[in-house]
């Protein structure tokens, strides 16, 4: 059995007496794992991801990373193995030029400037943004900012990366490259955490899903099955991605046998249907 890296048991978190963000939650997450948490805006989805990254501390309950609770003083040995992208890339971009950005922790880490900038400039390249390391953040478009903000969150090599709504705002051709970036990742060894209310976009970037409605998780299961379970999310104010909604109308006249959560696996059921047809 593959090592927790995350363990959540029995998690509340208040941000005041009349506001509980997470209520009761407990989910584990194994070493190589790509997690989605799926929910409506005001979920709690955000609130979660900061207590997985011990940057919230639950009000009652524990959260375990890789073995350490984050309330824990060894939790800062911890904290360098993972690594988290905000929501709003501006939250984590301050500095004058990109390299400063992104070796700013580990210069913070007490890594000498020189090794610093070479850690930097090695995942500014893997991530296809080395061009501009001596450009500022904040004159980036947004789907830069966002790698950039990638970036600065891989660059110590993490163990663990969690993304709380990687998708937010990116044309289509941003997110696209995102979605591949982070399957490469996955596939290279990363353990992902993606946090979103982008049904379209999570069959393609994770394979287990947890739902989250009103602080709760609802229902967890395989990308393919909670996706394309029309009730399920619609009791989450969410609804299956539209290649889902197609085929599902397909399924209703007999025209089809299966409902697809991606263009992939909509392109394959097609594929296999027309060449049964020429052949008979």
């Amino acid at each position: 059995m593959q090592e927790t890296i995350i363990s959540v048991k029995d998690v509340n978190y208040r941000y005041s007496a009349n506001l509980e963000a997470v209520r009761g939650i407990s989910f584990e997450v194994r070493k190589g794992e790509s997690v989605g948490i799926l929910g409506p805006n005001g979920a709690g989805k955000s609130t979660l991801a900061m207590l997985l990254a011990g940057l919230f501390l639950p009000t009652s309950g524990d959260v375990k990373a890789f073995g350490v609770s984050t309330r824990s003083k060894e939790f800062e040995h911890v904290r360098p193995r993972i690594g988290i992208v905000f929501q709003d890339p501006e939250d984590q971009l301050f500095n004058n030029t990109v390299i400063d950005d992104v070796s700013y922790s580990l210069r913070n880490l007490g890594v000498d400037k020189e090794s610093a900038n070479r850690r930097s400039m090695e995942t500014l390249e893997l991530l296809g943004i080395a061009h501009l390391k001596d450009r500022s953040p904040h004159r980036l478009s947004y789907g830069e900012k966002k790698r950039v903000s990638i970036a600065t969150a891989l660059v110590n090599s993490p163990e663990l990366l969690i993304l709380d709504e990687p998708t937010a705002n990116l044309d289509l051709r941003s997110r696209r490259s995102l979605v591949e970036l982070v399957n490469l990742l996955n596939k290279q060894g990363l353990t992902l955490i993606v946090s979103t209310h982008d049904v379209e976009a999570l069959p393609d970037l994770v394979e287990r899903v947890l739902i989250m409605e009103g602080g709760k998780i609802v229902s967890e299961g395989p990308v393919k099955s909670i996706i394309t379970d029309e009730q399920l999310l619609g009791e989450a104010s969410l609804e299956p991605p539209a290649i889902s909604r197609l085929f599902m109308r397909l399924k209703a006249r007999g025209l089809v046998q299966e409902v697809p959560s991606n263009l992939e696996d909509a392109f394959l059921i097609l594929e296999k249907k027309l060449s049964n047809k020429s052949g008979s």
